[in-house]
């Protein structure tokens, strides 16, 4: 039986040496995707899944926040996955890295991630009330939904009046939904209403949904403040 390997020169996994797509370099821009915490013995840990095309496919790379490439074994090549469709990259490389997560018995983290994401600009729509001055970069787990069910996700920066949540995705604009996250205080359960979107990649701009807080507790104000 022939065994796939981690390949050197690409750094995805295949069989045979023929089989290597050669330099996977991206051909577009490259945007965050899926992001986890997690509870490891070095500390709260955020891994990231870094999604761009590459020709005709998509290629994921695997982040450990705020700057760490995850790399094929002897780290002679960063690690890729690639897909047909940015999704499909994306879900090789989230298995891959909830394998490594079970295998070593970590622990998923459902408090505040302070990894920061700041080497994506923060974003508002034209005309929205929230400046730059006011967000601040902050990448930290969040779950939202206009139903019964919640949807994982990360933010990409707050304010005290609303935030950026990214998100493969993203809710139409004028849709009222529920957020909740985890602060050092406790749980927290807003409501929100989706001001803007960006279903696709734009410039290097990740996907996801601007959200304007409907009153806003004033223990997320408070949290953002110290931020």
């Amino acid at each position: 039986m022939t065994v796939a390997l981690w390949c050197s020169v690409c750094g995805s996994m295949h069989a045979e040496p023929r089989e290597c797509p050669g330099d996977l370099r991206a051909t577009g821009p490259e945007r965050h995707g899926w992001r986890v915490a997690v509870e490891t013995p070095h500390g709260i840990e955020a891994y990231g899944v870094l999604v761009a095309p590459t020709h005709e496919t998509w290629r994921a790379r695997i982040l450990t926040f705020p700057n760490v490439l995850w790399t094929i074994p002897g780290g002679a090549a960063t690690l890729k996955f690639v897909g047909k469709t940015p999704q499909a990259a994306e879900a090789l490389a989230v298995s891959f890295i909830e394998g490594h997560i079970r295998a070593r018995g970590f622990v998923r983290h459902h408090g505040m991630d302070h990894a920061a994401a700041g080497r994506y600009r923060a974003e508002a729509r034209p005309g929205a009330a929230i400046t730059t001055s006011q967000r601040k970069p902050l990448a930290m787990p969040i779950r939202f939904g206009n139903g019964p069910a919640l949807f994982s996700a990360m933010t990409g920066n707050l304010s005290e009046s609303g935030m950026f949540v990214s998100t493969m995705a993203p809710l139409d604009p004028g849709i009222f939904l529920r957020l909740m996250m985890s602060l050092e205080t406790g749980p927290l359960g807003m409501k929100g209403e989706v001001m803007w979107n960006r279903p696709k990649i734009v410039l290097g701009r990740p996907v996801g949904m601007g959200v304007r807080l409907v009153e806003p507790p004033s223990i997320y104000q408070q949290f953002v403040r110290e931020i």
